[in-house]
Formats: structure tokens, sequence, C-alpha cells
């Protein structure tokens, strides 16, 4: 018997040991944690070399091109602690041919997997509410898929391109719809002969995107009716010729009179329009501004001439498109979010010294900086770092005590991020602005010399630095971001500088950006305030959110939006609107992305009974037709929207609704599912290995050592 105890006893601990050597996870768990980038709770960057990858379960969000264009990995597990796959995420993985995905997962964005030709079969995960555009477009291998009925969002090029496809889905659902669909359209689809050279997928860029692909054509030309090509139409505004393009819609116009005239002459009353031809808008507004997405995949556009008087080149302006060089002219101010993004041809760029503001991923992927990185000859190289303008774009170096040139008025976003081995920083007397996350993740720098004409320090400039105690900041500057400094002590030569945000914290996945903790206490979802009866949802809300509703005397805009667009004012019983997103920061949220913002608004009564047009004026200044409908809400007439961008916004009659029937009630459900972070499948695997390993070692070892004990009693 006491033999028999000891054997058991020597077994467990054996096989305690053996568990703790099994894997727990279908990657390779050698996979290292300083093979990704992370940013808070964001994977960043990818940048290991592992043939099968394990996402740490820490991660929540995959962002746009974390894994772009990797050609090594094979396999990868992600979590579910995993909420969204950002756009581009996974673009171009030749190799990819495995991927798990995550019960937490919410959002598989546009272009995710786009390429990964070695994909062959998925199975979405049944908390996905929403798959993007072209989101698996080119996957020509792929063969099966399992939608599950709760994806109710699928873009209709989600899987363009996957000609071998098979859909499984339950009936009834929204994947059964669009499987039906698809079937039909992939009976067209060219089957592929060889492989596509690595590269944007081919497919023409789908309506409803804000992504057009633009093409222009003769003045004389009557409008043109095109599926899935966009066609742009030229407009006078102050002697100045710009396009006009409608970045919604499948339907644009071509020209030399707008859209709007040319479809309704003599249009007198907004109420009059053919909304069934969408609302067109500008590639460059009011001759200041190239409007978000403006020049797009523009395949075309390979020299470019913007007028004297633009001052703000927008988000994605020219990504993607064909653009060989760049001369911004004297007097841009801003050049916005991933405006140059994936310019694959763009081999140099001429910035004014005008220039303010250079925002994150403006020229990433382009190869003018991906040349100099590497440590090629380029226009604007001047040893280590790129200039143009007296702007800062790109820093290859590796040096510990750091001098920027003199001469350099503007450190673009995110030029020294994550450069661990800077441990000084002397910034030159030229210097007025130090770009959003200019300096952010060296842990090292622990020492800064300010120069004496710093005017501007945006968000998250020096986040994460080796940076302690207080910094004493020049009396020149006038503005300072969010967590520029962390949370080190400040003090100001002169007066305290205006505090501002970058339109990075006001997109809504960028949590950690604006410093606000979600509280045990708060209830998810959104309340409403301002305007009595009005009702909001957000969907995939996982903490607190307010919605404040004002009704602005002077239309905030409309007004200036729809002179603009259709040269006619609005109506004088049309409904404006203020609608102003935060989440307890104070920040307004301007971007929601993929997390669209359901509102429900009692009707006044000169609309009630009428059909309605919800409009709302973009970011740009223009106008945006919204998905609406008349709904009851507690019994009374309402309208219902979705918006993504909260705005100002107006609910315009169009006339006697066609039937009086019973509207549908709503119930907007004013809760959400509780944000608290669900541990992944791997993470639980390890708890319970190391509760096994426990159990097994603790009772081994008693068995064993009161065995030892007993035999030691009986020799004495």
């Amino acid at each position: 018997m006491k033999r028999k105890k000891r054997n058991w006893g020597v077994l467990m601990i054996a096989t305690a040991l053996i568990i703790m050597q099994l894997p727990v996870s279908e990657a390779d768990a050698a996979t290292s944690a300083s093979d990704f980038k992370m940013e808070g709770s964001a994977l960043v960057r990818y940048r290991g070399n592992e043939k099968n990858v394990s996402i740490p379960d820490t991660v929540q969000v995959i962002r746009e091109g974390a894994f772009e264009e990797n050609d090594n990995v094979e396999l990868v597990v992600v979590p579910n602690s995993v909420k969204t796959i950002e756009s581009y995420a996974f673009w171009g993985c030749d190799s990819l041919d495995t991927v798990v995905l995550g019960n937490g997962l919410r959002e598989v964005g546009d272009y995710a997997f786009a390429g990964c030709t070695g994909l062959e079969q998925m199975t979405i995960p049944s908390n996905v509410k929403s798959i993007g555009i072209l989101a698996f477009g080119d996957c020509y291998n792929m063969k099966n898929i399992s939608i599950p009925a709760e994806t109710s969002n699928i873009h209709d090029t989600a899987f363009d391109g996957c000609y071998q496809l098979t859909i499984h889905c339950d009936p009834g659902s929204a994947a059964d719809t669009f499987a039906a669909a698809f079937y039909e359209r992939q009976k067209e689809m060219p089957e592929k002969e060889d492989a596509p050279d690595k590269g944007e997928p081919s497919i023409p860029e789908p309506s409803g995107t804000g992504e057009p692909a633009v093409t222009e054509a003769p003045p004389t030309q009557e409008p043109v009716q095109e599926t899935g090509n966009l066609l742009g139409s030229t407009h006078v505004v102050g002697n100045n010729a710009v396009v006009f393009v409608d970045n919604k819609q499948e339907r644009v116009y071509d020209g030399d009179t707008s859209a709007a005239v040319r479809e309704n002459p003599g249009l007198t009353d907004l109420r009059e329009f053919d909304w069934n031809s969408g609302v067109p808008k500008y590639t460059i507004v009011d001759g200041t501004s190239v409007a978000d997405w403006a020049y797009y995949k523009r395949t075309d556009l390979d020299t470019l001439a913007l007028p004297e008087g633009v001052r703000q080149i927008g988000q994605f302006a020219f990504s993607r498109s064909a653009l060989k060089t760049v001369v911004l002219p004297e007097g841009v101010e801003e050049i916005a979010y991933g405006a140059f993004y994936h310019c694959d041809a763009l081999e140099s760029a001429v910035i004014p010294a005008t220039v303010r503001s250079v925002e994150p991923k403006a020229f990433t992927y382009t190869p003018w900086v991906e040349r100099f990185l590497k440590g090629e000859a380029v226009e604007g190289a001047l040893g280590d770092f790129l200039i143009s303008g007296g702007v800062l774009v790109a820093y290859r170096g590796n040096a510990r005590e750091l001098v920027i040139p003199e001469g350099v008025r503007v450190i673009g976003a995110e030029v020294f991020q994550g450069h661990e081995e800077i441990e000084s920083v002397s910034l030159p007397e030229s210097l007025l602005v130090a770009g959003e996350g200019a300096f952010e993740g060296c842990s090292r720098l622990n020492q800064v010399k300010f120069g004496q004409n710093l005017q501007e320090i945006k968000d998250r400039a020096f986040f994460g630095t080796g940076l302690q105690g207080s910094i004493t900041l020049p009396a020149s500057l006038q503005k300072l971001g969010l967590f520029t400094f962390g949370n080190i002590a400040l003090a100001y030569e002169g007066q305290e500088p205006e505090h501002t945000h970058e339109t990075s914290a006001a997109r809504l996945s960028n949590m950690a950006y604006r410093g606000y903790e979600k509280d045990a206490t708060q209830v998810a979802g959104v309340k409403v305030e301002g305007l009595e009866g009005a009702k909001a949802s957000l969907e995939g809300a996982d903490r607190s959110y307010t919605l404040t509703i004002g009704q602005p005397e002077d239309g905030a805009g409309m007004k200036e939006a729809c002179l603009r667009t259709f040269q006619v004012e609005p109506p004088d019983d049309m409904a404006v609107y203020s609608l102003s997103l935060s989440d307890g920061s104070g920040i307004p949220l301007t971007k929601l992305g993929n997390q669209p913002l359901t509102v429900v608004l009692p009707l006044p009564e000169a609309l009630k009974g009428q059909e309605v047009k919800v409009l709302a004026v973009d970011r740009n200044g223009q106008l945006d037709l919204l998905e609406a409908e008349r709904v009851l809400l507690e019994g009374a007439e309402a309208v219902r929207f979705v918006t993504t961008s909260p705005s100002v916004t107006g609910v315009l009659g169009v006339g006697p609704a066609e039937s009086q029937e019973e509207l549908l009630e709503v119930n907007v459900k004013m809760e959400a599912k509780s944000g608290a972070p669900v541990r992944s499948q791997g993470s639980a695997a390890d708890m319970m290995k190391l509760l096994s390993c426990g159990i097994l070692l603790t009772a081994g070892t008693v068995l064993w050592a009161g065995n030892v004990s007993r035999n030691r009693k009986i020799r004495r």
C-alpha cells in the first residue's frame, strides 16, 4: 500500500510536468511579446517573422495594416478579447492559410483579408455584426465560409473575387439573403488563371463606400449612368473650375453645370429635388479644402495641380491614387490623416512653408518615404532626416543624443515613435509645432531641450517616454494637446496654453486617446439630452455615452451646405438639429466607423404625415443623405435614422406620405451588453492548465512526501 501511494505521487508529479509542456493554443507559443507594437489595447503592428502567430489576449483592436503584406505568417489565432479587425489589417498576406477568430469579434473591417490568396475556409463567430467592403476581396482560393445568423451587415462586395466560394448560413438570415445575391454575381466572376500581382484588389470600387474611382468626361456629354463606376462633374466656383463628385451613390454626373440644376431645371424648392439621383459632392469645397476621400484610388491621376487658395488636404484625399509627384501650393496649412497613404508610385513631395500640421499616416507606404527609410537617396533627404518645406516627414537614424536640424518648423506625426534608443533631444529654435505622437514610446528619452519659439505640442507628442519630475515649457507655447507628457507635472514660463485635441481623439475606437475610463457603476448605452422624447442607441456600446441634441436657430451650416449643393435655401419647415456624442471625456466623437448611431426624433407638427429625408453636414461642409424611415415612438410619429458621424442634421418633409397605414412602433434599447472584457480561449486554457497542474503537483507531493516521512520513521 505504501509503495502504491508513493508511486501514485510520483505519477501525479510527472503528469503535471508533462502538462506544463503542452501548448494551449493552435499557434506556436513561441510568439514573442516584443513582436507586437502596441498602443494601449490596440495592436498597431506585428514586427515578428514567425509562421504561427498567437495574438496576445490583451489586444482589443487589430489596427489598420497591422499585418499588411506579411509574407511569413501562415496561421493566426485571434483571441476572444479582440473586438475589431480594422481595414487592411491582413491585406496581402499571401501565405496566410489559417485564421482562428475569437468569439469576442464584432467587426471585420474593409479589405481586412483582401488578397489573402492562401485562405480556403473561415468560420465567422456569432458576435460579428458587420463584414466590410471587400473584406475578403480576391481571396480566390477560398471555398467555404460559415456566417452566423447574427451577422446582419455584409457589404455587397465583401467576397468579390471569391469565385469558388460556398457560403454556409441559416435559412432566412441576412447571410442567406446575401448568399443568394452573391451566387448570381459569382456566375460572372472570371476564374483566376494566374496569381495576381501583389497590389490593390482588382474589383472596381462599389457604390456606398465613400471611396470613389473618378474619371472626367467632356463637358458636352449628357449625364452618365453607370453601376460601380463614378464619374466626376466640373463646376465653376469663384472663377475656379472644380470637380463635382458623389462619393456615396452609384449615379453621378458629368458636365459643366451642377447636377442639381441639370437634373431639375429651375429648381426653386429643395423638396422638388430628385432624391433618387443622390446628393452630389465637390472634391474641392469652396476652393479651400480638398474633401476627404476626394481622389481616392484615382488611377488616372499621376500629377497634381491644385488651385491657389487650398488650405486643407482632407483625410485619405489622394490615398491609393497613381500620383508620382506632389507639389502642394503655398497656403496649404493642414495635411490630414492618411492624405497620401499608400500612393504606391509617389517618388517625391514638395510641401510649402505654410504647412502647420501633418497628421498620422499622411505619407505612409509611399516609395518616397519607404526608400528613404531603407537608406536610399531621395529628394528632401538630409542625413537621417527627410525634410520638405521645413516639415520633418521621417527619420531613419539611431542616435542616442538627437539634435534636430535648424530650419525644421514642424515635426510630423509619429516621426520618432518607438525609437527606444533616444535618450536626449535638442529641438531647434525654428521649431513651431511638435506633431501628434512625435516621440511617443521613446522609453529612454529623459531630457528635452525646447526651442524658444515652440508654439504647439500636439496629442501624445512625448507620451510614454522616460521623462520624469516636472517639465518647464517655453513662454512661446500657445497650444497643448492631450497626454503630451503623460502624468508629468508641467510648468509654464508664460501663460498656460490653450488645451486642444486632434481628430484622432474624436474617433470612437480611440478610447485610450481621450483619457476617460468606464465607471463600473455606469450603464452601457446612450443617454439623450436636450430634446424631449428623443432616443438613441449605439451599436456595440460597452460604456456610457451622452448624445446632446440642440436646435440651432441659425441652422448651423445647413443653409450654406444646401446653397452649395442645390443652389437653393432649405425650406422654413426643415427641422435642423445639432448632434454631439461624447463618452464623458468632453470630446465630441465625430468618427464612429462601423458602429452606427441610431437616432429616433419625434417629428414636429409641420412634418407629421409627410415622407421625410434626413440630411447631415459632414466635416467638409457637404451634405450626406442618411438612411431614414418614419416610425412610431411611444405612440407619436417620429423619424429614425442612422449616422456614423454625428453632426448638424436636417429633417425635410418632401410631400404627403404615400400611405397612412399604421407605422412600426419602435422600442429603442437604452442599454447594451456589459463591456466587461471576455477572456480569450487561450487565457482560459492557461488557467485550466495551471489549476490542473497545481492540483496534481500538490496531491503528488503530499502522497510522496508522506510516504517518505513514514519510511524515515520506520528506519528509526
